[in-house]
């Protein structure tokens, strides 16, 4: 019994011992011994490659899934360590043209792959059907350039204004001299059907350049609206379309089955340039004319009779015309290169030109800057394109 007695005594003298060396060298009491102990204990590598925290763990990696488009069909998937992206890729579908990765399945927002994954993530791949584009586009403007000169705003469409369509791809190009101020389209025929503006452009600079801008627009969209050029050069334009994303805007009050191509869009056409230098083409001599046009005065057409004609005389244009009281009127131009092709101009003269007091007594603006006539009577207007400045003086009835 003595001898069983004494072996528990030094069985429990032995734990005590292994207990204290155990504590031995650090600070504080055994007690603060014991919770130093307990938090070096609670952070251990898990063998799946995990860090475990008390219990609670945090992914090194999560997983991303890889979708069709119809939102369910898993086409791939990754093994992505957090904080780092996804690897982009494109898949391939028979009879449909990859458009790229969405947030979404119905492709509202564009998947930023170089955003880091810091959970699980759904990734939902664009398909549309690979539709063969049969229709011509060409450009249509007016400028100064010898190409949209002739253009006039798309009255005339030669062979040099169609755009040369790749072979078995929806992408066409041209390659033209534009100037400082030319404003143009694409669009198909002379009735700008599937017109192709400002709101296509990929870019507007080249190389930190600002080469174009979005002018104005025929809705709220500026998808039709004008291509302004802002740098003088040579450039080649690329139109991608993608035909089987057509849209039509039937809401609009004008639309009818007939005319459905005046109101044709989409949202994933897409055009892009490369300046190619300095303009190649000899620029003839142009003539720029200014013509008086308004809501009485000509009923808002464009009248290139003498009565409305600015005379120019060393550099300065002038015209002398009577007006009625509340008549809505601006300056419009006619570019007439050297061998007597005119084409309707793109500068127009409004309100925001006339700044000198005296003027500004005779006439008010509108919001779209027209100018209103105060009263009725004869009206001299003088024009400066060096300075842009219009005066406006008034003799009365």
């Amino acid at each position: 019994m003595k001898k069983k007695v004494l072996s528990m005594v030094l069985a429990a003298t032995m734990v005590f011992s292994l207990a204290a060396c155990g504590n031995e060298g650090k600070e504080g009491s055994s007690g603060a011994g014991t919770e130093q102990g307990s938090s070096q204990e609670s952070v251990q590598g898990g063998a799946d490659g995990t860090v475990q925290d008390g219990g609670d763990s945090k992914a090194a990696s999560y997983k991303v899934t890889f979708y069709d488009s119809d939102g369910t069909t898993v086409l791939s998937e990754e093994e992505v360590a957090d904080g780092a992206s996804p690897t982009e890729y494109t898949p391939e579908k028979e009879g449909q043209v990859f458009m790229g990765w969405f947030a979404t399945p119905s492709m509202g927002h564009v998947f930023d792959f170089s955003q880091p994954v810091t959970e699980d993530t759904s990734v939902f791949a664009g398909f549309m059907e690979n539709k063969e584009d049969t229709r011509t586009f060409a450009i249509l403007g007016s400028g100064k350039s010898p190409l949209l000169a002739v253009s006039s705003w798309g009255k005339v469409i030669n062979d040099e204004h169609y755009l040369t369509k790749a072979e078995g791809e929806n992408v066409y190009t041209i390659t033209v001299d534009l100037c400082e101020g030319d404003e143009f389209q694409f669009a198909i025929d002379t009735s700008w059907c599937n017109q192709r503006g400002g709101g296509y452009l990929e870019t507007t600079e080249a190389d930190g350049v600002e080469c174009f801008s979005v002018s104005g627009g025929l809705s709220d969209s500026t998808k039709k609206a004008n291509i302004k050029c802002q740098r003088n050069g040579n450039y080649t334009f690329t139109l991608t379309t993608y035909p089987g994303a057509d849209v039509y805007d039937t809401a609009n009050s004008y639309y009818t089955e007939e005319t459905k191509e005046n109101y044709n869009s989409n949202p994933y056409d897409k055009i892009t340039f490369t300046y190619n230098g300095e303009i190649q083409a000899q620029m003839g001599e142009l003539t720029t004319a200014y013509y008086i046009k308004g809501a009485k005065v000509t009923e808002w057409q464009d009248k290139y009779d003498e009565q409305y004609r600015f005379t120019e005389e060393n550099g300065i244009h002038t015209l002398v015309i009577d007006l009625e009281e509340g008549d809505e009127f601006l300056l419009t131009t006619l570019v007439t290169s050297a061998d007597d092709t005119s084409a309707v101009g793109n500068e127009y003269v409004r309100y925001s030109n006339i700044t000198d007091e005296e003027s500004l007594a005779f006439v008010d603006g509108t919001e779209s800057y027209n100018i209103v006539a105060k009263a009725a009577g004869t009206y001299i207007f003088t024009y400066d394109p060096a300075t842009t400045q219009l005066t406006v003086g008034f003799e009365g009835k």
